[in-house]
């Protein structure tokens, strides 16, 4: 295990640095621009490659029932976390976005792996890190409502962090789920290449069809840094991280992200540095690199 672990974080952290200055990127790009139609594209685009890379990819698991079943659920918390996510980074501050997803994940995850999974109650050490977590969360949503947080507080703004509640507990999900999937044989080809179909089907119904022409036209160059940052190889990076960690680790990586995101928004004039939300991306990333030096004492 000990062999599989080094390289699994490797690939998570790798994939918060990317996903992180993407996010920001991507962000400041969504203030003028149809997050819908980059996302459509990044998707269509993922999509379409991994099924091809999948199709020759030999020893291919048999799809069964139960494996159908799941790849349907992981199509709909798919869309529900992507989606949720990129909208909420157009409305709110992406480093408290990315907080919110984070927080909700650990907590999410231990209860929802120890009953999807059944692998009894979790350990005392990581119910105390997830109960941690979501309380520096809740300090993260009085930051945003009295107004100090580095993008000003109103109805958009509250109504992206909603959004990035749900898409935190829908990640949680999708963790186990993709997981789920390597332990039934998919290979992280397969299980891309069929993970995204509820994803572009939702997207269709959203985006504006008749200025989708203008937008690429316009915007291209933004919307292929857009789907690579953000999308393209952070998802083929966290594949190999998932494969390698057991999902609560996986979450204790990406736990981290927000100091990360914070870091990067510098780079973005539109955002006001805001110390309280400093205090609290810190604060997560101190009780995350906690549990990954436990979970790596348990594994070696």
């Amino acid at each position: 295990m000990t062999n599989r672990f080094a390289p699994g974080v490797f690939f998570v952290a790798l994939y918060v640095v990317v996903s992180a200055a993407g996010e920001v990127y991507a962000a400041s790009y969504f203030q003028q621009a149809d997050v819908f139609v980059a996302l459509l594209l990044s998707f269509a685009v993922i999509c379409l490659t991994f099924n091809l890379l999948a199709h020759h990819e030999g020893g291919e698991a048999r799809v069964a029932k139960w494996s159908l079943l799941i790849f349907v659920a992981l199509n709909a918390v798919t869309a529900i976390s992507w989606i949720g996510l990129f909208i909420g980074l157009k409305y709110a501050e992406p480093a408290i976005v990315v907080a919110f997803m984070v927080a909700l994940g650990p907590t999410a995850t231990v209860w929802l792996n120890a009953l999807i999974r059944r692998q009894g109650a979790p350990p005392a050490s990581d119910i105390v890190v997830s109960v941690t977590i979501a309380t520096i969360g809740s300090y993260m949503i009085w930051i945003s409502a009295s107004g100090n947080a580095g993008v000003e507080w109103g109805a958009r703004s509250s109504f992206g962090i909603v959004l990035a509640i749900v898409a935190g507990l829908s990640l949680a999900v999708t963790n186990i789920l993709v997981k789920l999937l390597f332990d039934r044989g998919f290979s992280g080809r397969q299980v891309l290449a069929h993970r995204f179909y509820g994803t572009i089907l939702l997207l269709l119904g959203l985006v504006d069809h008749s200025s989708m022409v203008i937008e690429i036209s316009q915007h291209w160059f933004a919307i292929a840094t857009t789907g690579l940052s953000t999308i393209i190889v952070p998802l083929l990076l966290i594949q190999q991280g998932i494969r390698r960690l057991e999902p609560f680790t996986v979450n204790m990586v990406l736990s981290t992200a927000p100091i990360i995101t914070f870091l990067f928004q510098y780079f973005d004039s539109r955002i006001v540095p805001s110390s309280h939300t400093f205090v609290g991306n810190v604060l997560i990333t101190a009780v995350s690199v906690g549990s990954i030096y436990l979970q790596y004492r348990r594994s070696a």
